[in-house]
């Protein structure tokens, strides 16, 4: 995984542009992001957490739960210190919404040299009517410390040209489309079978994202990933976003693997993110999977 990750890596390196040649609306979007970051190490993850989640932006512990009242419950305010950094942004041709993904560290004392956790976040942002980005939803896995010298120039795809009419679209058709999508997801994976049904409608470029293991890019990965998984995974969508171009969003809800047959009791539980793109007229294409299992109850 980590000979995977570092192969990856330098393909992403190779391939990045300059963050110079980011639009206006992408560069806001990074910077929303990295202030973010530095709210948590300045003022605590408290305070970062409340002032940059959207009004019903969620966040995926046991259940899915609302952002803000999630932390203003949180007392004490905790005092660890968690630390991140985008590496790839999106954004939509309307520029309303957008995505960004990358490292995180934990560590339970701030002063501590060495992290007591590593992993990776990804986060799905919405425009607010004043301008501001807020997040809509934001989730992460856990894995190993990764290899040293990893990127610190932000990846991102080509822009699209701004179609006529892409921001006068309306978000709600686009979310229902969406939908269509997911659904058409799961019945595949009823015909085809989970892997077989994700890869089908999964982006040539697409982005793995699993516990305990670095994220995968292209589907040769993913698929060597998912081959060697063997489970059975079926998944129950809660909700939807979209742009208002029609062209990104994010579908979220529930997933269960079986090891066996679908009647055999789940060996893990838990919540998955998937961020679609689709270009003019095409189909919606799975760009980014990722997969956060649910912690037993204690015994």
């Amino acid at each position: 995984l980590a000979f995977l990750f570092t192969l990856s890596l330098l393909a992403a390196l190779a391939f990045a542009q300059g963050e110079g040649g980011m639009s206006a609306e992408l560069r806001a979007l990074v910077e929303t992001e990295r202030a973010f970051a530095r709210a948590s190490q300045e003022k605590g993850m408290k305070e970062a957490f409340l002032s940059f989640a959207a009004a019903d932006g969620v966040l995926f512990r046991r259940t899915v739960v609302n952002a803000k009242e999630l932390w203003q419950s949180t007392n004490p305010a905790p005092t660890a210190l968690l630390t991140w950094r985008p590496a790839f942004a999106d954004i939509a041709r309307a520029g309303d919404a957008g995505y960004t993904f990358g490292p995180w560290e934990f560590r339970t004392n701030p002063a501590d040299k060495d992290a007591a956790g590593h992993g990776q976040f990804v986060t799905f942002w919405r425009k607010q009517r004043d301008g501001s980005w807020k997040f809509e939803a934001d989730i992460g896995i856990s894995h190993p410390a990764p290899p040293a010298g990893a990127q610190t120039v932000v990846e991102y795809p080509p822009a699209q040209a701004k179609g006529e009419g892409a921001a006068k679209a309306s978000a709600e058709a686009a979310r229902a489309a969406l939908l269509d999508a997911e659904r058409e997801l799961s019945r595949d994976a009823s015909a085809k079978g989970s892997h077989e049904a994700l890869l089908a409608h999964a982006d040539e470029q697409v982005r793995l994202f699993r516990p305990n293991a670095f994220p995968l890019t292209g589907k040769a990965a993913a698929r060597d990933a998912l081959e060697a998984q063997k489970a059975l995974v079926t998944w129950r969508a809660e909700k939807s976003g979209a742009s208002s171009s029609g062209d990104l969003g994010y579908t979220y809800g529930a997933y269960e693997m079986r090891e066996t047959a679908p009647d055999a009791k789940p060996s893990e539980q838990g919540h998955y993110v998937r961020i679609w793109k689709r270009a003019d007229g095409g189909k919606w294409r799975v760009v980014l999977d990722i997969t956060n299992p649910v912690r037993p109850p204690a015994q």
